[in-house]
């Protein structure tokens, strides 16, 4: 069980209640369970990931995110930035839902047949619950990016970027947009080159030697934080899903929100990435699909291809 902990707490998450939810529900659970706590708010995109990279680690036994998946995913590449990451990524990270989505905190809940509540997390963080996690790596031109979430392109990333002028809406915001989206439906040309895990070898088609995806490693000794996994995918089976597509997501865990298991099949540290890949769907259709995300039913629709 944790003595010492790093609690960060984004206020502007979701409906901007965090720090209240730390004052009335959380501080005063720690408090009874004897945990010494230092709390810090971040200020600014962008600043979980700054401390988490400069943090002595040594004074704490773990570290809490009290917000949504924003602040856990800025924590996890700010650890991953660090010169002695290796050591770093053996640190507990706790997350209590306090943002819009709360899909890491739902996952990790529903894992232990909990419900999605701040109460449940914090006495789960309390009693020292661990759960591994693997981490995707995203390179794009001479940036990497760390993902312990969900990675997505077309129609789940639109409606997450363009809604943020409607966070006072809370999660609403999410279904709302959808419906704005949908109406007004973008296809998204493009060709996704995969890697199948065993039992999906037969899902989309074979690339040839000559046009393999070049997965590069950046080898050099200077660089000090983590580069991405030292894998070979030279001699893999590579497979190619051709576009138009209306949506590419690649999920880490089952919940992408509290409200919608987008990734049924989904395991916190199995060394693999689910993929829902959607292509030419009518309207329709993409609206009933969307009533049946709270189940996970969704990914069995013919409109739906879900592969590891």
């Amino acid at each position: 069980r944790p003595k010492r902990l790093f609690v960060l707490i984004n206020p502007y998450g979701g409906k901007r209640r965090a720090s209240k939810i730390y004052e009335a529900e959380i501080k005063p659970l720690l408090e009874a369970a004897g945990v010494e706590v230092t709390m810090q708010e971040t200020r600014y995109r962008g600043h979980a990931r700054e401390v988490a990279s400069s943090l002595d680690l040594a004074r704490y036994d773990g570290i809490v995110c009290v917000s949504g998946d924003g602040v856990l995913v800025e924590l996890v590449n700010g650890i991953l930035q660090r010169s002695d990451w290796e050591e770093a990524i053996k640190m507990p990270i706790g997350v209590v839902p306090a943002g819009t989505g709360n899909g890491m905190a739902k996952s990790l809940l529903h894992a232990a047949s909990e419900t999605c509540s701040v109460s449940d997390a914090v006495f789960a963080i309390i009693r020292g619950h661990k759960q591994a996690l693997d981490v995707c790596t995203i390179a794009q031109g001479e940036k990497i990016v760390f993902s312990v979430l969900s990675t997505t392109w077309g129609l789940v990333a639109d409606v997450d970027i363009e809604s943020e002028k409607y966070r006072w809406m809370g999660s609403a915001r999410f279904d709302f947009y959808a419906l704005v989206r949908i109406m007004n439906l973008r296809r998204y040309r493009g060709s996704v080159h995969f890697v199948p895990a065993p039992g999906y070898e037969a899902y989309g088609d074979p690339v040839k030697q000559s046009e393999t995806p070049i997965v590069e490693q950046n080898g050099e000794s200077r660089v000090c934080s983590y580069q991405g996994p030292r894998a070979e995918f030279q001699g893999s089976d590579w497979r190619s899903i051709d576009g138009p597509f209306v949506g590419v997501c690649v999920y880490n865990v089952p919940w992408a929100a509290e409200n919608a298991m987008a990734a049924p099949e989904a395991k916190f540290s199995d060394g693999y990435m689910d993929a829902v890949i959607l292509k030419d769907c009518p309207k329709a259709d993409l609206l009933a699909l969307l009533l049946k995300m709270s189940d996970g039913s969704y990914v069995k629709s013919p409109h739906v291809t879900y592969l590891k």
